[in-house]
Protein backbone atom coordinates (compact mmCIF):
# COMPACT_ATOMS: atom_id res chain seq x y z
CA UNK A 1 0.00 0.00 0.00
CA UNK A 2 1.02 3.68 -0.69
CA UNK A 3 1.82 6.21 2.10
CA UNK A 4 -1.88 7.76 1.84
CA UNK A 5 -3.83 4.79 1.45
CA UNK A 6 -1.70 3.55 4.98
CA UNK A 7 -2.39 6.99 6.88
CA UNK A 8 -6.09 6.34 5.72
CA UNK A 9 -6.62 2.73 7.63
CA UNK A 10 -4.60 4.06 10.77
CA UNK A 11 -7.17 7.40 10.84
CA UNK A 12 -9.77 4.36 10.34
CA UNK A 13 -8.03 2.03 13.44
CA UNK A 14 -8.86 5.25 15.55
CA UNK A 15 -11.76 5.84 14.42
CA UNK A 16 -12.99 2.19 14.90
CA UNK A 17 -11.24 1.84 18.96
CA UNK A 18 -13.57 5.20 19.60
CA UNK A 19 -16.96 3.69 18.51
CA UNK A 20 -16.36 0.39 20.11
CA UNK A 21 -15.79 2.69 23.46
CA UNK A 22 -18.71 4.19 22.93
CA UNK A 23 -20.49 0.70 22.49
CA UNK A 24 -18.87 -0.36 25.85
CA UNK A 25 -20.14 2.35 27.71
CA UNK A 26 -23.79 2.63 26.35
CA UNK A 27 -26.45 1.52 28.95
CA UNK A 28 -28.26 -0.62 25.85
CA UNK A 29 -25.59 -1.77 24.06
CA UNK A 30 -27.61 -3.46 21.28
CA UNK A 31 -29.40 0.09 20.49
CA UNK A 32 -26.46 2.11 20.43
CA UNK A 33 -24.87 -0.26 17.76
CA UNK A 34 -28.38 -0.21 16.02
CA UNK A 35 -28.30 3.86 15.86
CA UNK A 36 -24.63 3.54 14.89
CA UNK A 37 -25.56 1.84 11.79
CA UNK A 38 -28.65 3.54 11.16
CA UNK A 39 -26.79 6.78 10.95
CA UNK A 40 -24.14 4.75 8.54
CA UNK A 41 -27.33 3.69 6.19
CA UNK A 42 -28.81 7.31 6.01
CA UNK A 43 -25.04 9.12 5.08
CA UNK A 44 -24.68 6.63 2.49
CA UNK A 45 -28.56 6.81 0.70
CA UNK A 46 -26.98 9.78 -0.90
CA UNK A 47 -23.99 7.80 -2.35
CA UNK A 48 -25.75 5.24 -3.38
CA UNK A 49 -28.00 7.57 -5.94
CA UNK A 50 -24.49 8.80 -6.86
CA UNK A 51 -22.90 5.47 -7.72
CA UNK A 52 -23.77 2.56 -10.40
CA UNK A 53 -25.50 -0.71 -9.05
CA UNK A 54 -22.88 -2.95 -7.57
CA UNK A 55 -24.14 -5.37 -9.95
CA UNK A 56 -25.41 -9.28 -9.02
CA UNK A 57 -22.23 -10.32 -7.55
CA UNK A 58 -21.79 -7.46 -5.51
CA UNK A 59 -25.80 -7.41 -3.94
CA UNK A 60 -24.96 -11.23 -2.99
CA UNK A 61 -21.62 -10.47 -1.51
CA UNK A 62 -22.83 -7.52 0.39
CA UNK A 63 -26.10 -9.74 1.72
CA UNK A 64 -23.51 -12.57 2.74
CA UNK A 65 -21.29 -9.66 4.73
CA UNK A 66 -24.64 -8.23 6.38
CA UNK A 67 -25.99 -11.25 7.88
CA UNK A 68 -21.97 -11.85 9.11
CA UNK A 69 -22.24 -8.25 10.44
CA UNK A 70 -25.49 -8.96 12.19
CA UNK A 71 -23.76 -12.10 13.88
CA UNK A 72 -20.31 -9.79 14.63
CA UNK A 73 -22.76 -6.94 16.22
CA UNK A 74 -24.94 -9.89 18.43
CA UNK A 75 -21.10 -11.56 19.48
CA UNK A 76 -20.13 -7.72 20.36
CA UNK A 77 -22.45 -6.49 22.44
CA UNK A 78 -22.51 -9.63 24.61
CA UNK A 79 -18.68 -9.59 24.55
CA UNK A 80 -18.78 -5.79 26.21
CA UNK A 81 -21.81 -7.38 28.44
CA UNK A 82 -19.26 -9.70 30.12
CA UNK A 83 -15.82 -8.30 29.65
CA UNK A 84 -13.90 -5.28 29.23
CA UNK A 85 -12.72 -3.33 26.48
CA UNK A 86 -9.39 -3.68 27.24
CA UNK A 87 -9.48 -7.39 26.94
CA UNK A 88 -12.29 -8.07 24.32
CA UNK A 89 -11.28 -5.50 21.60
CA UNK A 90 -7.64 -7.25 21.73
CA UNK A 91 -8.96 -10.57 21.85
CA UNK A 92 -11.18 -10.11 19.01
CA UNK A 93 -9.31 -7.53 16.47
CA UNK A 94 -6.28 -9.85 17.08
CA UNK A 95 -7.92 -12.72 15.60
CA UNK A 96 -9.48 -10.95 12.71
CA UNK A 97 -5.76 -10.82 10.48
CA UNK A 98 -4.42 -14.52 10.97
CA UNK A 99 -8.27 -15.23 9.81
CA UNK A 100 -8.19 -13.03 6.72
CA UNK A 101 -4.71 -13.94 5.92
CA UNK A 102 -6.12 -17.76 5.92
CA UNK A 103 -9.66 -16.21 4.09
CA UNK A 104 -7.84 -14.84 1.38
CA UNK A 105 -5.27 -17.34 0.97
CA UNK A 106 -7.96 -19.82 0.30
CA UNK A 107 -10.88 -17.77 -2.30
CA UNK A 108 -8.38 -14.55 -3.59
CA UNK A 109 -4.68 -16.55 -4.05
CA UNK A 110 -3.18 -14.17 -1.73
CA UNK A 111 -0.33 -16.37 -0.16
CA UNK A 112 2.07 -15.25 3.09
CA UNK A 113 5.81 -15.57 3.28
CA UNK A 114 7.71 -16.70 6.70
CA UNK A 115 8.01 -12.45 7.53
CA UNK A 116 4.05 -12.74 7.73
CA UNK A 117 3.87 -15.98 9.34
CA UNK A 118 6.14 -14.94 11.75
CA UNK A 119 3.59 -11.60 12.56
CA UNK A 120 0.98 -13.99 12.85
CA UNK A 121 2.67 -16.43 15.52
CA UNK A 122 3.47 -12.77 17.64
CA UNK A 123 -0.15 -11.86 17.02
CA UNK A 124 -1.39 -15.55 18.77
CA UNK A 125 1.19 -14.89 21.55
CA UNK A 126 -0.48 -11.53 22.22
CA UNK A 127 -4.04 -13.16 22.08
CA UNK A 128 -3.09 -15.90 24.25
CA UNK A 129 -1.60 -13.88 27.47
CA UNK A 130 -4.72 -11.60 27.15
CA UNK A 131 -6.63 -15.24 27.56
CA UNK A 132 -4.62 -16.71 30.13
CA UNK A 133 -5.49 -13.90 32.47
CA UNK A 134 -9.10 -14.43 32.20
CA UNK A 135 -10.99 -15.76 35.82
CA UNK A 136 -14.17 -18.12 35.79
CA UNK A 137 -17.92 -16.70 35.21
CA UNK A 138 -18.19 -13.88 33.45
CA UNK A 139 -15.30 -12.76 31.96
CA UNK A 140 -14.62 -16.00 30.23
CA UNK A 141 -18.08 -15.82 28.66
CA UNK A 142 -16.71 -12.05 27.83
CA UNK A 143 -13.92 -14.09 26.44
CA UNK A 144 -16.07 -16.46 24.18
CA UNK A 145 -18.23 -13.73 22.49
CA UNK A 146 -14.83 -11.89 21.57
CA UNK A 147 -13.35 -15.20 20.09
CA UNK A 148 -16.61 -14.98 18.31
CA UNK A 149 -16.44 -11.40 16.96
CA UNK A 150 -12.99 -12.23 16.17
CA UNK A 151 -14.19 -15.19 13.61
CA UNK A 152 -17.24 -12.72 12.25
CA UNK A 153 -14.72 -10.02 11.77
CA UNK A 154 -12.62 -12.27 9.55
CA UNK A 155 -15.22 -13.90 7.84
CA UNK A 156 -17.24 -10.36 6.63
CA UNK A 157 -13.66 -8.92 6.06
CA UNK A 158 -12.67 -11.38 3.43
CA UNK A 159 -16.15 -10.84 1.90
CA UNK A 160 -16.11 -7.36 1.61
CA UNK A 161 -12.67 -7.11 0.13
CA UNK A 162 -14.85 -9.68 -2.87
CA UNK A 163 -17.48 -7.38 -2.79
CA UNK A 164 -15.46 -4.34 -3.45
CA UNK A 165 -13.09 -5.69 -6.33
CA UNK A 166 -16.57 -7.32 -7.78
CA UNK A 167 -18.40 -4.19 -7.86
CA UNK A 168 -17.59 -1.45 -10.46
CA UNK A 169 -16.70 1.06 -7.41
CA UNK A 170 -15.39 -0.06 -4.31
CA UNK A 171 -18.11 2.83 -3.04
CA UNK A 172 -20.85 1.78 -4.53
CA UNK A 173 -20.46 -1.26 -2.81
CA UNK A 174 -19.93 -0.29 0.68
CA UNK A 175 -23.29 2.52 0.48
CA UNK A 176 -25.35 -0.33 0.01
CA UNK A 177 -23.50 -2.57 2.61
CA UNK A 178 -24.12 -0.02 5.01
CA UNK A 179 -27.88 0.92 3.98
CA UNK A 180 -28.90 -2.82 4.08
CA UNK A 181 -26.99 -3.49 7.56
CA UNK A 182 -28.33 0.05 9.18
CA UNK A 183 -32.37 -1.35 7.98
CA UNK A 184 -31.89 -4.95 9.55
CA UNK A 185 -29.88 -4.23 12.62
CA UNK A 186 -32.61 -1.17 13.31
CA UNK A 187 -35.53 -3.36 12.74
CA UNK A 188 -33.76 -6.30 14.47
CA UNK A 189 -33.38 -3.80 17.70
CA UNK A 190 -37.25 -2.85 17.58
CA UNK A 191 -37.90 -6.91 17.02
CA UNK A 192 -36.51 -7.15 20.48
CA UNK A 193 -36.39 -4.33 22.46
CA UNK A 194 -40.27 -3.66 21.32
CA UNK A 195 -41.84 -0.33 21.50
CA UNK A 196 -39.57 0.40 24.24
CA UNK A 197 -36.48 0.90 21.62
CA UNK A 198 -37.55 4.39 20.78
CA UNK A 199 -37.06 5.95 24.04
CA UNK A 200 -33.80 3.54 24.02
CA UNK A 201 -32.76 5.68 20.14
CA UNK A 202 -33.83 9.44 21.41
CA UNK A 203 -31.31 8.62 24.79
CA UNK A 204 -28.13 7.71 22.80
CA UNK A 205 -28.90 9.52 19.61
CA UNK A 206 -26.51 12.54 19.74
CA UNK A 207 -23.52 10.15 20.52
CA UNK A 208 -24.97 7.94 18.46
CA UNK A 209 -24.68 9.52 15.61
CA UNK A 210 -21.20 10.95 16.14
CA UNK A 211 -20.31 7.32 16.44
CA UNK A 212 -21.95 6.33 13.75
CA UNK A 213 -19.92 8.62 11.51
CA UNK A 214 -16.76 7.59 12.86
CA UNK A 215 -18.02 3.49 12.27
CA UNK A 216 -19.17 4.53 8.63
CA UNK A 217 -16.07 6.45 7.48
CA UNK A 218 -13.59 4.23 9.12
CA UNK A 219 -15.38 0.83 7.77
CA UNK A 220 -15.29 2.81 4.11
CA UNK A 221 -12.13 3.54 4.37
CA UNK A 222 -11.10 -0.10 4.90
CA UNK A 223 -13.15 -1.56 1.74
CA UNK A 224 -11.66 0.87 -0.25
CA UNK A 225 -8.14 -0.11 1.01
CA UNK A 226 -8.97 -3.82 0.33
CA UNK A 227 -9.99 -3.23 -3.54
CA UNK A 228 -6.61 -1.65 -3.65
CA UNK A 229 -4.50 -3.57 -1.73
CA UNK A 230 -3.96 -7.53 -0.26
CA UNK A 231 -6.58 -8.57 2.12
CA UNK A 232 -4.59 -9.53 4.69
CA UNK A 233 -1.99 -6.52 5.24
CA UNK A 234 -5.27 -3.98 5.29
CA UNK A 235 -6.65 -5.50 7.56
CA UNK A 236 -3.27 -6.39 9.72
CA UNK A 237 -3.00 -2.53 9.34
CA UNK A 238 -6.26 -1.29 10.80
CA UNK A 239 -6.18 -4.26 13.60
CA UNK A 240 -3.10 -1.66 15.49
CA UNK A 241 -6.51 -0.10 16.59
CA UNK A 242 -6.23 -2.73 19.94
CA UNK A 243 -3.22 -0.72 21.36
CA UNK A 244 -5.79 2.30 21.51
CA UNK A 245 -8.72 0.51 22.91
CA UNK A 246 -6.35 -0.92 25.72
CA UNK A 247 -5.40 2.49 26.23
CA UNK A 248 -8.95 3.35 26.90
CA UNK A 249 -10.31 0.87 27.99
CA UNK A 250 -7.62 1.14 30.96
CA UNK A 251 -6.70 5.08 31.59
CA UNK A 252 -9.74 6.20 30.37
CA UNK A 253 -12.24 3.26 31.68
CA UNK A 254 -10.21 2.56 34.99
CA UNK A 255 -10.16 -1.23 34.11
CA UNK A 256 -7.54 -3.41 36.07
CA UNK A 257 -4.25 -4.64 34.50
CA UNK A 258 -3.21 -1.69 32.65
CA UNK A 259 0.58 -2.69 31.74
CA UNK A 260 -0.17 -5.99 31.10
CA UNK A 261 -3.37 -5.79 28.95
CA UNK A 262 -1.22 -2.40 27.37
CA UNK A 263 1.44 -4.82 26.85
CA UNK A 264 -0.34 -7.92 25.48
CA UNK A 265 -1.90 -5.86 22.70
CA UNK A 266 1.56 -3.96 22.09
CA UNK A 267 2.27 -7.94 20.87
CA UNK A 268 -0.42 -8.24 18.94
CA UNK A 269 -0.02 -4.77 17.24
CA UNK A 270 3.61 -5.71 16.58
CA UNK A 271 2.39 -8.72 15.20
CA UNK A 272 -0.30 -7.42 12.87
CA UNK A 273 2.48 -4.45 11.34
CA UNK A 274 5.29 -7.47 10.47
CA UNK A 275 2.22 -9.49 8.95
CA UNK A 276 1.42 -6.35 7.23
CA UNK A 277 5.00 -6.00 6.28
Amino acid sequence: MDSTLVLAVLLSALLHALWNSFVKVGQDRLVSVAVICATGGVLSAPVALLMPLPGAVGFGLALLSVATHLAYYFCLVNAYRFGDLSRVYPLARGLAPPLVAIGAALVAGERLGAREVGGVALVSIGIASLVAGAQAGAERRGLWFAAATGAMIGIYTVLDGLGGRAAPRALSYIAWLNMLEGALLLAAARVRRGPAVWPAVRAVLPRGVVAGLMATVGYGIVIYALSRGAMAHVSALRETSVVIAALIGTLVLGEPGAARRIAAAAVVAAGVIILNG
